[in-house]
């Protein structure tokens, strides 16, 4: 009983002072009375009812006390609207950024796939291996639960029920083995996800759609399943349909199909060639998911050991004497593989911008409340010489403060799904499409929400702690106007100022060396009018072609189209030209040198293009020759010894040169790989991707393998005309009819003109660099609100001084310089600050990781802009200074003393 006695006291001691005055004697007297009257007529029972009550009773109390808080707060907000526009800008801005970045780039780091109940504990080796490796994986029990093939990207010309006279959609989806979805921990919403059990080879084809096929291509039919879908000009029946926002693994690459890897060839030719059973053929990622108490280091060694041996016993391989590690895991259970040392680095930079944004916006509020407090010194005062206690106050001054920040929150929350939209609405140019998750969900609201009152409390308590901290009889006599004891040169306020100048600055440099660096990687100059220019992709198998009848279109179609224009210039490529390669999908190759007894591999990105290509595209040779007719002829097809004397022509860029040969003349050296030999014939200059990244590519020339097997892209066709700037388009309509007079039923996709693909692979580029510079103009304009507040403030708390000094003969240039000088030793001081801040901080991230690394390089070495945004910076919140100081010039001395 002595310990309920305990707690009452203790719980009634925690009511709000308010609710203690009018009835905390009642409350303490009542305890005493009730207390032993409980324990003997109702025991343990009741005392718990008793204290359980009495709780509850301070939290409605509590929340009753924040209800009257927030009525008074909104009516102090509505009677300073400036205060409160500018707030609530501010806040609104910072949240909005915070929670934009945290809803598309956060997210994507650490966020489940939907569906997937196993999330946790996928993972995935960083580059494909063959299917038969994959088998050899599921016998390790002891490592993994489960090991699943899946193949991404993988077009389908789909031709809906009910509509077989229709034209075939291109539709992406995943060719996986019957046990994705079991190892991923997915069920279907309606109908049956695939089953290793149920669906074998020789079975009727079969298919599984995502939520967003059936909703979007079949209108929600709930008869969807059972029906029919033609694919590649075969026939498989929909058995299922995934939960709502499954897209697949590598969500990234969004799919909308599941077709099981036992069909045939026909349906899907990525099976061709017994692709199975080669176990050289590294066509397919591996979805693994770990055993019970397996770490992903753990799993990582054994299947490094595994892939060894079986890397030992295919005599087809070439002999490896390297000690490194052969296979790297991945976390697989979110939308994008991030390798896991790279992952804290992302995490780190985002914490890190959404971290500064979020201290400018505070900093820049708690300024403003500290230059606020000058101006309600008199009511803090009356408030706490009638009793009210400091606590009180100070709560009433942070219920104002979060306030302030929810009505901002709201506002950022309407603007990170202003920039969530906006974002949505850029592609980049891939043969398989990308999709980036920028909607907002509950999560981000939460995470809005809670920033705002994190944000509320956090700017608004040390305004307040200081507000309710000066003598009452000063402060009654004084009026308005604050006057602390002394002038403070290191206060609080100067401090935040100091570190809000020097965060801007640093938001600011940082920002303008991603603009400038992003700006001049992107652009990318074409040696003619990329209006001439028209592209276009065929892929026959899919529609039904077999391999021999593709292989003669292909080889037909150059010559047709040259005999219906002979002005027109053309070039096949298995890729769009300046298309973005995935820096993972890289290709390992090995200097013949038999005089040297190690060769090191060197990983290169690899494009297929046909004869003439960079004649095409206007770019010369700057070494040797480039593809020919003859090269796509003799081009022999299957795997090669190193030491045959048949190889394939090559083509490098400057950058993949310098990488395999130093400064030598690669021009017939030779290079091989796991499988065939190639001959260097030319060297071109690099050509930017369509984000203006240069990569070390090698250029194979199209053979009759990619024309009986295109890849998710199909065949592009480059066609120039020089019949005037829109020469292109022109040509169009010619190449259209030709190609419909060979077949009608051939569907056209991806056409456009060349500057139109170019205008839309750099639109993410544009909005990024929009994106970074509104984030330093953000910071710089909070400097300039910060700076205005607390030169306000400091006239209102020297106003005394100023008074004195303007009656004994200052003049108003003095006064302004006395005014100005303090701003400027504020700006001063964060302006060297933010310039050290931001170099180091570009230094670390460019050690760090090589995302940044171009961008910083030509950011950090533009005069401009390291002389440029110290001295914007500087005049800006020069000028936001000036305007109090002016206002401090004109105080009429006999006014402001008659108030003292």
């Amino acid at each position: 009983m002595n310990f309920a006695w305990r707690m009452y006291r203790w719980l009634a001691r925690a009511f709000p002072h308010e609710f203690k005055v009018a009835y905390g004697a009642e409350v303490m007297q009542l305890g005493e009375d009730v207390v032993d009257d409980i324990a003997r007529r109702h025991g343990t029972a009741g005392l718990i009812r008793l204290i359980g009550d009495i709780a509850i009773r301070v939290v409605v109390e509590y929340l009753s006390e924040m209800r009257s808080d927030m009525r008074y707060a909104w009516r102090a907000l509505i009677k300073s609207p400036s205060f409160a526009m500018v707030g609530i800008l501010s806040m609104g801005l910072g949240i909005g950024l915070t929670t934009n970045v945290y809803s598309s780039k956060w997210a994507m780091l650490f966020r489940d796939l939907p569906g997937a109940a196993n999330a946790k504990e996928l993972v995935m080796p960083e580059k494909p291996v063959s299917y038969y490796y994959i088998e050899q994986f599921r016998e390790e029990k002891s490592l993994f639960a489960g090991v699943a093939a899946l193949r991404t990207g993988v077009p389908f010309n789909v031709v809906l029920p009910g509509e077989r006279s229709a034209k075939a959609e291109r539709v992406f989806g995943q060719l996986v083995s019957a046990d994705y979805f079991s190892v991923m921990g997915v069920q279907s919403q309606q109908g049956r996800v695939l089953s290793a059990p149920v669906d074998k080879a020789g079975d009727t084809p079969v298919v599984v759609i995502t939520d967003r096929f059936w909703r979007n291509r079949l209108n929600s039919s709930p008869d969807a399943v059972g029906q029919m879908l033609r694919l590649n000009g075969q026939i498989a029946t929909i058995v299922g349909i995934t939960p709502k926002n499954f897209n697949g693994a590598l969500a990234e690459n969004p799919s909308e199909l599941f077709v099981p890897n036992t069909v045939s060839a026909a349906l899907a030719p990525e099976l061709a060639n017994d692709v199975l059973h080669q176990r050289n053929a590294r066509e397919f990622m591996a979805m693994v998911r770990l055993a019970p108490g397996v770490t992903i280091e753990s799993a990582e060694a054994g299947l490094d050991a595994i892939t060894r041996r079986l890397d030992e016993q295919d005599a087809s391989l070439p002999v490896r004497t390297d000690k490194g590690r052969r296979v790297t895991l991945l976390p697989a259970g979110t939308r994008v593989l991030i390798p896991r040392e790279l992952k804290p680095v992302i995490a780190g930079f985002l914490g890190a911008l959404m971290g500064l944004i979020t201290v400018l916006a505070c900093t820049n509020l708690a300024n403003m409340l500290i230059a606020r407090g000058a101006n309600r010194r008199k009511e803090l005062a009356i408030r706490l010489a009638v009793g009210a206690s400091r606590f009180r106050i100070v709560r009433q001054m942070v219920s104002e403060g979060v306030l302030l920040s929810l009505l901002g929150g709201a506002a950022g929350f309407v603007l990170a799904y202003g920039l969530s939209v906006l974002n949505s609405r850029f592609a980049t140019p891939m043969g398989i499409p990308v999709e980036s998750d920028f909607s907002l969900d509950w999560q981000a609201g939460v995470f809005a929400f809670g920033l705002a009152v994190v944000c509320g409390v956090g700017f608004s308590l040390a305004p307040a702690l200081q507000a309710t901290r000066a003598d009452l009889t000063p402060a009654l006599k004084e009026g308005s106007a604050l006057q602390l004891p002394g002038y403070r040169r290191f206060g609080l306020r100067n401090l935040l100022m100091v570190a809000q100048v020097a965060g801007s600055l640093m938001l600011l440099l940082i920002t303008g060396f991603l603009v400038l660096g992003i700006s001049k990687q992107s652009d990318i100059q074409t040696k003619f009018d990329a209006n001439t220019m028209v592209l276009l992709s065929i892929d026959p198998v899919r529609d039904g072609y077999t391999a021999e009848k593709a292989q003669a279109f292909f080889e037909k179609l150059p010559e047709r189209l040259a005999a219906a224009d002979p002005k027109l210039r053309m070039a096949l490529a298995a890729q769009e030209p300046f298309a973005v390669e995935d820096d993972d999908a890289t290709h390992q190759l090995t200097v013949e040198d038999a005089g040297k007894s190690s060769r090191l591999q060197q990983a290169v990105i690899e494009e297929t293009v046909g004869a003439g290509y960079f004649a095409t595209l206007g770019e010369t040779m700057l070494a040797g020759r480039e593809f020919e007719e003859r090269d796509q002829r003799s081009a022999v097809e299957g795997p090669q010894s190193a030491s045959s004397q048949m190889a394939l022509p090559l083509v490098l860029n400057e950058s993949a040169e310098h990488r395999l040969f130093g400064n030598e003349n690669a021009v017939g050296k030779r290079l091989q790989d796991d499988k065939r030999s190639y001959e260097v014939v030319g060297v071109v200059r690099d050509l930017k991707n369509g984000i203006g990244i240069s990569q070390s590519v090698v250029y194979l020339p199209l053979t009759r393998r990619e024309f009986a097997r295109p890849g998710a892209g199909g065949i592009t066709l480059l066609a120039r005309s020089d019949a005037g700037p829109n020469g292109g388009v022109d040509a169009l309509s010619g190449i259209r009819n030709e190609i419909a007079s060979i077949d009608p039923n051939l569907n056209l996709f991806h056409v456009e003109t060349l500057s139109n693909y170019l205008e839309r692979s750099r639109a993410s580029t544009r909005f990024a660099v929009r994106t970074y510079g509104g984030i330093g103009v953000f910071g710089l304009v909070l400097a300039a609100i910060g700076l205005a507040g607390v030169t306000a403030y400091s006239v209102a708390q020297r106003r005394k001084e100023i008074a004195i000094r303007t009656a004994i003969g200052a003049s108003r240039a003095q006064v302004l310089r006395l005014v100005l000088r303090e701003g400027t030793a504020l700006v001063s001081a964060g302006t060297v600050l933010g310039f050290l801040g931001a170099m180091g901080l570009a230094k670390v991230l460019s050690a760090l990781t090589s995302i940044f690394v171009e961008a910083l390089r030509v950011g950090t070495g533009d005069l401009r802009l390291l002389v440029g945004a110290p001295v914007l910076l500087a005049a800006v919140t020069m000028l936001a200074c000036y305007v109090p100081a002016r206002r401090s010039a004109r105080i009429d001395p006999l006014k402001a003393l008659r108030e003292e």
